[in-house]
């Protein structure tokens, strides 16, 4: 509907704790500014990092790290253009590039014993699923003119570091001998290095009907096609 229509249209996804991919994200709302173009930037919950509590979309923003502010200008940015979605995402899942997944399996081959923190608590998202929910609300923004602003989207269920590796290591375990791996709680050991808290999802459901999927199956999804490229390589 948007190409019937001749509008152009930039999804801007810059990578976390990539200072060269957040300054040219800057360039690329600025030129859809210039365009006047529909802008989707995926943001993140990092936002919030300081926050001990669920968080929604009024809450304020944590400004205590330079992440947190990379992408408060980011969003301040988008926000001035007239036509745009901001989607601040979850603990992103991805098995690859060094994400909190790929960090524990690297961990446990070469040192088994792992120590992962039990308290504080966040969403994993797959981020195929992301993908899905961006495509979605592509296809909906022609429908309606009120249905600019910012929405949050993770997965469904709370969890610790802790309890993910859990989950982590019952799916790879299908594919190579963990039986060795010992899991051990302690607070304040290991736990994402970028860390996104838990989320309300209320306004990304009711304004475009998208609901929460269930990131345990998503982790074997994506458990199942890491192997699978393992076996290839």
């Amino acid at each position: 509907m948007l190409q019937a229509s001749a509008r152009p249209v930039y999804v801007v996804i810059p990578t976390l704790n990539d200072d060269s991919e957040l300054d040219a994200a800057r360039v690329w709302v600025e030129k859809a500014q210039e365009e006047g173009a529909v802008i989707l930037f995926v943001s993140t919950l990092h936002r919030f990092a300081q926050s001990d509590t669920t968080v929604n979309e009024s809450a304020t923003p944590s400004d205590s790290t330079n992440l947190a502010n990379r992408f408060a200008e980011l969003e301040s940015l988008v926000s001035q253009n007239a036509q745009h979605i901001i989607l601040r995402v979850g603990q992103l899942l991805t098995l690859e590039g060094g994400d909190f997944a790929s960090q524990i399996l690297a961990h446990i081959r070469s040192q088994p014993k792992l120590a992962l923190d039990m308290q504080k608590q966040f969403e994993p998202t797959p981020v195929d699923d992301v993908a899905i929910v961006i495509l979605a609300m592509l296809r909906q923004i022609n429908l309606a003119d009120d249905l600019w602003g910012v929405y949050h989207f993770s997965g469904v269920e709370p969890v610790s570091s802790y309890a993910f590796a859990e989950a982590l290591l019952a799916e790879a375990g299908q594919f190579e001998d963990l039986s060795q791996v010992e899991l051990t709680t302690e607070q304040g050991a290991m736990m994402p290095q970028v860390w996104a808290p838990v989320a309300e999802h209320n306004v990304i459901f009711h304004t475009f009907g998208i609901k929460q999927k269930a990131w345990r199956q998503g982790l074997a999804r994506l458990v199942r096609a890491y192997y699978d490229d393992v076996v290839e390589a």
